[in-house]
């Protein structure tokens, strides 16, 4: 039977899983593994441990999937994360992890000399200490010797790629998360990489997501016990990987509902000039880009409920409490800001006669608003028609409904939540010159009854939100 290997990389965390051609996971196996942090902002991660772990839950997912012949492997990755590597590939210091905020003089001085808006036009990011231009400008200035010796600056998906094939690649999903990468004409900006003094030779050349990048070296393949024939393609960033296996298309967006939601918007043209409240970046194939934005604790803020107010107990417990209070009209609002230095979460509206349902309720409700104003703020509305919901929060029947009914959009729910590695491995099909379909879906949610209450709700929400940021 032929089978494709999807390798998911996460931040905290590798999945390995193997599917047949209609995206039926046959074997899958997890490891985590931890970050490594430190004064001023630093989080760095032993890279080494990527592929180790790799390794590891490939052959276990492998084994677990029976006689199955592995065509094609491909990766979804955590992007922005970077790591200096010599010749033979291996790490020369610990990678620099996405979270990682130690460039603020970089930072600062890249605000001066470009301007957020000129360079957000360009790259279609906002500047950030969080991109990886800032952190390799850090490792020029602070730990040249180890920024001169560097073969390739490598992010994950890239390192990856480059030990199973010995080729260093990535893809535009990658490239367009580094704040150095030209949006308009999908390559690296030669203007950023000249003036700030990143040497093009050590970055990874670009491919579209699908390509070949080579086919697995002999040494891997015989650990893996597969065929040496097996073709490696260039996979995508995970959340990017994740909107493609789930089926992202015109006139339907996709919502990742997990720890933090990323709500991503398929362009034919970017328009960062006329939508700038939103990331933009390159997609898995030409004439292609998306938008993103994002909620950095959506079911983050359930979890916090849950240990706070439902200690012991399941899901299951507050979705029938949440459901209860929705049902009586609950007035309670939430506002998912637990990670914002500033303001910080708030909820409105409690009385003397609020209970945990309340809250519950509350919660899933203000992630769902804040859902609908990211929809607002991509032209959503007369140009899309439903939206694909995975994740984690997808679980719940109750979530759903309410997030169709506050964006009056049908929600789509696929058959598994790990459409990040569904899209990897529909990418790892392409390499091997097949397409598969995407995710089928399993339920629909189509707004209620209730969708003129929250519509009532949802004004009453943005005006209290914009008290909130003027205070």
């Amino acid at each position: 039977m032929p089978a494709y290997l999807a390798i998911d990389l996460g931040t905290t965390g590798c999945r390995s899983m193997v599917f047949d051609s209609a995206l039926n996971i046959l074997g899958s196996a997890y490891e985590e593994y931890g970050l490594v942090t430190g004064d001023g902002g630093l989080v760095e991660q032993d890279a080494t441990l990527w592929w180790e772990v790799t390794m590891r839950t490939a052959k276990k997912a492998i084994a677990e999937s029976g006689p199955v012949l592995v065509k094609g492997i491909s990766v979804s990755s955590q992007g922005i994360t970077v790591v200096p590597v010599d010749t033979k590939l291996e790490p020369l210091c610990n990678a620099m992890s996405w979270l990682d905020i130690r460039a603020k003089d970089e930072t600062e001085q890249l605000l001066r000399e470009e301007g957020d808006r000129v360079l957000f036009l360009h790259t279609g990011k906002h500047i950030d200490a969080v991109y990886t231009l800032p952190k390799l400008m850090w490792l020029r200035n602070r730990r040249p010797e180890i920024f001169e010796k560097a073969y390739k600056l490598l992010m994950p998906m890239d390192y990856l790629i480059g030990k199973l094939t010995g080729r260093c690649v990535t893809d535009h999903s990658m490239a367009s998360g580094t704040l150095m990468y030209d949006l308009k004409d999908s390559c690296w900006s030669g203007r950023i990489l000249d003036k700030y003094g990143i040497p093009e030779e050590k970055l990874p050349d670009i491919l579209w997501s699908g390509e070949t990048a080579g086919t697995v070296l002999p040494e891997v393949a015989d650990e893996l016990d597969i065929s040496r024939d097996c073709t490696v393609a260039v996979g995508a960033q995970d959340q990017k990987c994740a909107a493609f296996g789930a089926g992202l298309e015109k006139g339907v967006m996709t919502v990742s509902l997990g720890t933090a939601c990323a709500v991503t918007k398929l362009w034919s043209e970017p328009r960062p000039g006329l939508f700038s409240e939103v990331g933009w970046c390159g997609y898995v194939h030409r004439n292609g880009w998306v938008t993103e934005g994002v909620i950095n604790t959506a079911g983050a803020s359930l979890r916090w409920l849950r240990d706070l107010a439902f200690r012991g107990e399941g899901y299951d417990v507050i979705d029938r409490e949440a459901g209860e209070a929705v049902a009586a009209g609950s007035r309670v609002m939430f506002f998912p800001y637990l990670s914002d230095p500033g303001a910080g979460g708030a909820f409105t509206g409690i009385n003397l006669s609020t209970d945990r349902g309340c809250l519950a309720a509350a919660v899933l409700e203000g992630v769902a608003f804040r859902i609908r104003s990211l929809l607002e703020k991509m032209d959503a509305y007369g140009s899309t028609d439903s939206v694909v919901l995975f994740g984690g929060g997808a679980k719940s029947r109750l979530w759903s409904q309410i997030i169709a009914d506050i964006t009056g959009m049908a929600v789509m729910v696929p058959k598994t939540e790990e459409a990040a590695g569904a899209g990897a491995a529909r990418l790892a099909a392409l390499g091997c010159g097949e397409s598969l379909p995407h995710l089928g879906y399993d339920r629909i949610f189509r707004p209620s009854d209730r969708k003129e209450a929250y519509e009532e709700k949802y004004r009453a929400y943005l005006g209290a939100e914009a008290v909130m940021k003027k205070s």
